[in-house]
Protein backbone atom coordinates (compact mmCIF):
# COMPACT_ATOMS: atom_id res chain seq x y z
CA UNK A 1 0.00 0.00 0.00
CA UNK A 2 2.89 2.58 0.68
CA UNK A 3 4.61 1.56 -2.38
CA UNK A 4 0.90 2.86 -4.25
CA UNK A 5 0.96 6.19 -2.53
CA UNK A 6 4.70 6.92 -3.34
CA UNK A 7 3.67 6.75 -7.25
CA UNK A 8 0.69 9.23 -6.53
CA UNK A 9 2.76 11.52 -4.48
CA UNK A 10 3.36 14.89 -5.92
CA UNK A 11 4.88 18.67 -4.67
CA UNK A 12 2.67 21.19 -3.74
CA UNK A 13 4.35 23.43 -6.56
CA UNK A 14 3.40 20.50 -9.27
CA UNK A 15 -0.64 20.62 -7.56
CA UNK A 16 -0.18 24.38 -8.28
CA UNK A 17 0.86 24.70 -11.64
CA UNK A 18 -1.75 21.93 -12.60
CA UNK A 19 -4.07 23.73 -10.88
CA UNK A 20 -2.83 27.11 -12.92
CA UNK A 21 -2.80 24.82 -16.13
CA UNK A 22 -6.78 24.05 -15.44
CA UNK A 23 -7.42 27.46 -14.73
CA UNK A 24 -5.95 29.19 -17.88
CA UNK A 25 -7.53 26.44 -20.45
CA UNK A 26 -11.10 26.69 -19.28
CA UNK A 27 -10.48 30.72 -19.83
CA UNK A 28 -8.90 29.92 -22.60
CA UNK A 29 -11.73 27.31 -24.07
CA UNK A 30 -14.49 29.76 -22.49
CA UNK A 31 -13.01 32.90 -24.40
CA UNK A 32 -12.85 31.16 -27.77
CA UNK A 33 -16.36 29.70 -27.63
CA UNK A 34 -18.06 33.38 -26.25
CA UNK A 35 -19.57 35.74 -29.04
CA UNK A 36 -20.06 38.54 -27.31
CA UNK A 37 -16.15 40.24 -27.57
CA UNK A 38 -14.03 39.83 -30.02
CA UNK A 39 -11.15 41.06 -28.85
CA UNK A 40 -11.32 38.20 -26.22
CA UNK A 41 -11.95 35.67 -29.14
CA UNK A 42 -9.13 37.07 -31.18
CA UNK A 43 -6.72 37.06 -28.25
CA UNK A 44 -8.01 34.54 -25.67
CA UNK A 45 -6.60 35.17 -21.62
CA UNK A 46 -4.73 37.85 -22.82
CA UNK A 47 -7.56 40.37 -24.07
CA UNK A 48 -9.13 40.03 -20.52
CA UNK A 49 -6.24 42.75 -19.26
CA UNK A 50 -7.65 45.04 -21.56
CA UNK A 51 -10.88 45.13 -19.73
CA UNK A 52 -8.97 44.63 -16.55
CA UNK A 53 -6.92 48.16 -17.26
CA UNK A 54 -10.04 49.72 -18.36
CA UNK A 55 -11.50 48.89 -15.32
CA UNK A 56 -8.65 50.30 -13.25
CA UNK A 57 -8.34 53.50 -15.49
CA UNK A 58 -10.30 55.41 -14.03
CA UNK A 59 -8.11 55.33 -10.43
CA UNK A 60 -4.92 55.70 -12.81
CA UNK A 61 -6.37 58.81 -14.86
CA UNK A 62 -7.01 60.36 -11.82
CA UNK A 63 -3.33 61.13 -11.03
CA UNK A 64 -1.50 60.56 -14.12
CA UNK A 65 -3.83 60.44 -17.33
CA UNK A 66 -6.19 63.03 -19.11
CA UNK A 67 -9.53 63.11 -18.40
CA UNK A 68 -12.52 61.70 -20.24
CA UNK A 69 -13.08 65.00 -22.47
CA UNK A 70 -9.28 65.80 -23.37
CA UNK A 71 -8.17 62.85 -26.05
CA UNK A 72 -8.85 63.86 -29.30
CA UNK A 73 -9.87 62.70 -32.08
CA UNK A 74 -12.29 60.71 -30.42
CA UNK A 75 -12.48 61.15 -26.32
CA UNK A 76 -13.10 58.32 -24.35
CA UNK A 77 -16.65 59.60 -23.14
CA UNK A 78 -17.74 59.28 -26.86
CA UNK A 79 -15.87 55.86 -27.07
CA UNK A 80 -17.89 54.24 -24.29
CA UNK A 81 -20.90 55.57 -25.85
CA UNK A 82 -20.13 54.16 -29.05
CA UNK A 83 -19.48 50.85 -27.44
CA UNK A 84 -22.78 51.02 -25.12
CA UNK A 85 -24.95 52.02 -28.27
CA UNK A 86 -22.70 48.70 -30.47
CA UNK A 87 -24.08 46.36 -28.02
CA UNK A 88 -27.61 48.07 -27.85
CA UNK A 89 -27.27 48.82 -23.92
CA UNK A 90 -28.36 52.41 -24.42
CA UNK A 91 -26.69 55.99 -24.91
CA UNK A 92 -28.37 57.97 -21.86
CA UNK A 93 -26.62 58.51 -18.96
CA UNK A 94 -27.34 60.68 -16.06
CA UNK A 95 -26.54 61.93 -12.67
CA UNK A 96 -23.92 64.25 -13.58
CA UNK A 97 -21.85 65.46 -16.12
CA UNK A 98 -18.11 65.23 -16.70
CA UNK A 99 -18.14 68.66 -18.71
CA UNK A 100 -16.76 71.73 -17.16
CA UNK A 101 -19.66 73.75 -16.37
CA UNK A 102 -17.77 76.65 -14.43
CA UNK A 103 -16.70 78.03 -18.42
CA UNK A 104 -18.25 80.39 -19.19
CA UNK A 105 -20.85 79.52 -21.90
CA UNK A 106 -21.48 76.12 -20.75
CA UNK A 107 -25.35 75.01 -20.61
CA UNK A 108 -26.47 73.79 -17.18
CA UNK A 109 -30.25 72.82 -16.87
CA UNK A 110 -31.37 73.25 -13.71
CA UNK A 111 -35.40 72.16 -12.09
CA UNK A 112 -37.42 75.01 -11.37
CA UNK A 113 -38.42 75.14 -7.32
CA UNK A 114 -41.80 75.91 -8.54
CA UNK A 115 -43.51 76.33 -11.66
CA UNK A 116 -44.77 78.83 -13.85
CA UNK A 117 -48.54 79.48 -13.59
CA UNK A 118 -50.71 79.85 -16.41
CA UNK A 119 -51.58 83.21 -15.84
CA UNK A 120 -48.05 84.21 -15.28
CA UNK A 121 -46.58 82.79 -18.84
CA UNK A 122 -45.02 84.94 -21.47
CA UNK A 123 -44.70 83.33 -24.78
CA UNK A 124 -41.66 83.16 -26.11
CA UNK A 125 -40.10 85.34 -28.52
CA UNK A 126 -39.88 84.56 -32.06
CA UNK A 127 -36.20 83.35 -33.46
CA UNK A 128 -34.59 84.62 -36.32
CA UNK A 129 -32.15 82.34 -37.49
CA UNK A 130 -29.16 83.96 -38.64
CA UNK A 131 -29.69 87.06 -37.10
CA UNK A 132 -25.97 88.90 -36.85
CA UNK A 133 -24.38 86.49 -38.47
CA UNK A 134 -25.58 86.23 -42.59
CA UNK A 135 -27.28 88.20 -45.22
CA UNK A 136 -30.22 85.99 -45.32
CA UNK A 137 -32.38 85.31 -42.34
CA UNK A 138 -34.74 83.08 -42.01
CA UNK A 139 -37.75 83.85 -40.20
CA UNK A 140 -39.99 81.81 -37.93
CA UNK A 141 -43.23 79.95 -40.39
CA UNK A 142 -46.22 82.05 -38.95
Amino acid sequence: MADVVGVFHVSLGVLSALIIALVLIYFYVRDITQKRHTVLRNYPIIGRLRFFFEDLGEYFRQYFFLGDREEMPFNRATRAWVYRMAKNEGGILGFGSTYDLNQSGALVFVNAAFPVLDGEHEPTPPLVIGEGWCENLFPPAR
